[in-house]
């Protein structure tokens, strides 16, 4: 039987990873961000 201690350890563990929808979502975000900035920045040079 693994101690309290490493069962502890192993839930933060696993907990602290993001998930993969997370990720997904969190990649899609960045990608709309940084195409508004580039529009952004192209109009005002323009």
């Amino acid at each position: 039987m693994a101690s309290k201690t490493k069962k502890v350890s192993r839930i933060r563990d696993r907990k602290k990873r993001p998930n993969k929808a997370n990720l997904k979502a969190d990649m899609k975000r960045i990608k709309k961000n940084a195409e508004a900035l580039r529009e952004l920045s192209a109009s005002d040079q323009a």
